[in-house]
């Protein structure tokens, strides 16, 4: 008898150990370990259309910095860094020439893929931002498929986004860039969206 009694014991110890463990889990990277910074490239410095960037009415770089400057390797963890545009689509997208320039290998910079443990809450964050609902293939037109993710070590990366706008003359713009982090430690999600407006 004594012998249940004290697997009981352990066994509720166990459980009160694991569950103030779970309840104060913290993911590997936090919000504030990433930096994204966006800004439009003037017409001064775009280069002239190319057919990879068919025609497009404006370009975007956005930089990706790791605080502590560790990279990104995405152990035990995934992310994604996702345009959102609003009233636009993307019709060209690759490693800023300069981040080239400045030793960044092109074959660091990955585009694109289906990844639904980010594309969903990144396309949630959008949509709560925004106020607008959306259908994931919406999502994919408005930017969300040329997704990149940066592999190097080197910070801060940086990508170019070639974008056809569907109204020039339309002002205000709800366009977002958007770092889906997804983690899940001792069974608790403890993934995140950080949102960053697209600078006008």
């Amino acid at each position: 008898m004594k012998k249940w009694i004290y697997v009981l014991i352990g066994l509720c110890l166990a459980a009160g150990i694991y569950a103030v463990i779970r309840a104060n889990i913290d993911p590997t990277l936090a919000p504030d370990d990433i930096k994204l910074r966006t800004r439009m490239v003037p017409a001064a410095e775009a280069p002239p259309q190319t057919p990879a960037s068919e025609s497009y009415t404006a370009l975007y770089e956005v930089e990706l910095e790791s605080a502590d400057g560790k990279a990104l390797d995405q152990s035990g963890y995934t992310y994604k860094v996702y345009p959102g545009l609003d009233n636009a689509e993307i019709v060209g997208a690759e490693a800023a020439p300069d981040a080239i320039k400045n030793g960044h290998k092109p074959e660091n910079y990955t585009f694109g893929g289906e990844d639904t443990n980010t594309l969903n809450p990144a396309k949630e964050m959008l949509e709560r931002i925004t106020g607008a609902a959306t259908s994931i293939e919406e999502a994919k037109r408005a930017g969300m498929a040329s997704g990149f993710i940066y592999k190097g070590a080197d910070f801060p990366a940086k990508v170019r986004f070639y974008i056809k706008e569907k109204d020039p003359a339309k002002q205000e713009s709800r366009s977002y860039v958007l770092f889906s982090y997804h983690e899940v430690k001792w069974g608790k999600d403890v993934s995140w969206v950080k949102a960053v407006k697209l600078a006008p």
